[in-house]
């Protein structure tokens, strides 16, 4: 990570790259094929403004362009749409050259109207993006200005650590920017599922081609792409990329192993004895490498501060009751039944893999029903009712309802061993699968009170390699704060002190250059986090990934890990036959 650092804000000049984009793959590759995925969920939006959940930003990135990222080999910046860049006055301003000829899928140029025109909306309080916090320092918003028409220049506030990693969408300002200026609810309203897919413009690789609810989407090659391989080929070499909805991981293994998915992330053991019993018998022309590495991807509760129900808003704010949530979490039981055995407990909020930030040096309530029963009993449910549950002094029945999304089979297993144990000291755990985008719904959209209609949710968030990109989690204003939400982008209206410390170290995180430095900054955050359970982790999956030996461009097996998975580019993935 350091070495992210001093080439992201120290280097005074980034180098001026030939255009178009130069994509470097494992292997020569060649034009044409199809690539084929599953996903649990239909997306709910193309509007990158609007979208929160991975069912929508996975088929959004393949058609919308961003500045920068970093690059899948190295981890050092890597320019996008920017060819390169310059960072003057101690990291404060940075300025962004572009790729001139680059150009949207209806002709337009995409240039520095577009960068600053999405930029500006991505801060706009009243559009309560996803990326706000990307455009926020301190409190102080990052100013885009344009210098010429393929010229940017941003102004930080502070030094922004990971100000050239980020990978925010940028969208085309002559379809935006008309229903900007028309108002906030025309924009949030553009780009839906009903829109046509002809009328939503790509500055991708790909470009939408056709969406069937409950049964897949369609993207095929963007011919205005600017990107080209290492030989001066254009990219991507792919024709079509579908994505097949299949709201069951059970199902998306048949789809795998009967050759219907050119990848597949094995859940837990089963999986991976399925797909090995296939190839060893020479029924599926595959390969799978069990164990790669730990998911980056999180799993977890979360309780609802901001209900309606004055005593379970009281209930789930108090600390005790979520450290016996906590004990209640049998993780060595969660990894064995759910996991077949591959996985790890989790316990505090940087993934595991991340190793320039993670730390295991934090508090643990560990599995033990006994601790649970007495932090409860000191909340005051001290004895059952005749049916046998835990009830306070006025016999209020301590219960809350519990939902994850249906057909994550790892999450429902977990789910229910979680109800289980807390049924066996008296708990009544009310457990359901529901529909992720409803899921996703009832976490994200508070009533006009600010109050929500949830008890406990089971979900996950998608981790990396920056821990400043989770701010719109862990700052108090951010849009995934998600267990005591405010409304608007604005702070929640009642903030916990340890709340307010992770706001703090959050923002010390992203503004302090000092790798060492943000290293104890963002142990502390973890130490905080563990201390006090806003959100109480259950276990992380190993990574199992598989694939059609039909494909070409994926990474060798010493390459795999679970930052870029199987590829490092989707632009130079290829069909072999």
């Amino acid at each position: 990570m350091k070495k992210l650092l001093v080439l992201g804000m120290l280097a005074l000049a980034g180098l001026a790259l030939a255009q178009p984009k130069v994509f470097k793959g494992t292997e020569p590759g060649r034009a044409g094929g199809a690539y084929r995925i599953t996903s649990i969920s239909d997306p709910r939006t193309w509007n990158p403004f609007v979208a929160r959940e991975t069912s929508s930003t996975d088929i959004i990135k393949l058609f919308l362009p961003y500045l920068t990222t970093y690059d899948p080999y190295t981890q050092a910046p890597e320019g996008r749409l920017a060819k390169s860049w310059e960072v003057r006055n101690n990291g404060l301003t940075v300025i962004f050259k572009l790729r001139e000829g680059a150009k949207w899928s209806d002709g337009q140029n995409i240039d520095a109207d577009d960068v600053v025109f999405s930029a500006t909306v991505h801060a706009d309080q009243r559009v309560n993006s996803n990326s706000r916090s990307s455009f926020i320092l301190d409190g102080q918003p990052i100013r885009w200005t344009k210098v010429d028409q393929y010229t940017v220049r941003a102004d930080f506030p502070k030094p922004y650590a990971p100000a050239l990693i980020q990978s925010w969408y940028i969208v085309p300002e002559h379809i935006f920017g008309p229903a900007y200026r028309a108002g906030v609810q025309q924009l949030q309203a553009l780009w839906n599922l009903d829109t046509p897919p002809a009328q939503v413009v790509s500055g991708g690789p790909f470009k939408l081609d056709s969406y069937v609810k409950g049964e897949r989407v369609v993207l095929v090659r963007n011919p205005n792409y600017w990107g080209v391989d290492e030989r001066n080929n254009p990219v991507a070499y792919l024709e079509r990329y579908t994505v097949q909805i299949v709201p069951d991981l059970n199902a998306q293994l048949a789809r795998f192993l009967a050759g219907e998915a050119d990848t597949f992330a094995a859940a837990n053991a089963d999986q991976v004895a399925q797909v090995l019993e296939r190839i060893r018998g020479n029924r599926l022309r595959a390969e799978i490498f069990p164990n790669a590495d730990v998911t980056l991807g999180t799993n977890f509760i979360v309780f609802n501060w901001n209900h309606k129900d004055s005593f379970k808003e009281s209930l789930f704010r108090q600390v005790k009751f979520r450290r016996a949530m906590a004990h209640l979490m049998d993780k060595k039981s969660m990894i064995e039944v759910a996991l077949g055995g591959l996985g790890q407990p989790q316990w505090s909020p940087i993934s595991i893999p991340n190793k320039a930030f993670f730390t295991d040096d934090v508090a643990k309530f560990e599995f033990s029903p006994q601790k649970a029963a007495q932090l409860l009993a000191e909340l005051g449910f001290r004895s059952k009712n005749r049916d046998g549950w835990l009830v306070n002094a006025q016999g209020k029945v301590l219960e809350f309802n519990l939902v994850t999304n249906q057909g994550n089979n790892v999450r429902e297993r977990i789910a229910q061993i979680f109800r289980d144990e807390a049924r066996k000291i008296g708990v009544k755990v009310e457990y359901r699968p529901i529909d992720f985008n409803e899921l996703v719904r009832q976490l994200t959209s508070p009533a006009a009170d600010g109050t929500r209609e949830f008890d406990a949710i089971l979900i996950g968030l998608t981790g990396g390699i920056e821990p400043a990109f989770s701010r719109n989690v862990w700052e108090l204003n951010g849009s995934l704060h998600m267990w005591n939400l405010g409304t608007g982008g604005k702070n929640p209206a009642k903030v916990e002190a340890f709340e307010v410390l992770i706001d703090t170290l959050m923002k010390r995180g992203a503004t302090t250059l000092d790798q060492a430095q943000r290293r104890q900054i963002y142990v502390q955050f973890q130490k905080v986090v563990a201390e006090n359970l806003p959100i109480i982790y259950t276990v992380a999956p190993a990574y199992n990934p598989a694939r059609l030996t039909r494909l070409g461009g994926m990474f060798p097996k010493e390459q795999i890990n679970s930052i870029n998975e199987q590829y490092p580019y989707i632009e130079t993935v290829f069909a072999k036959e």
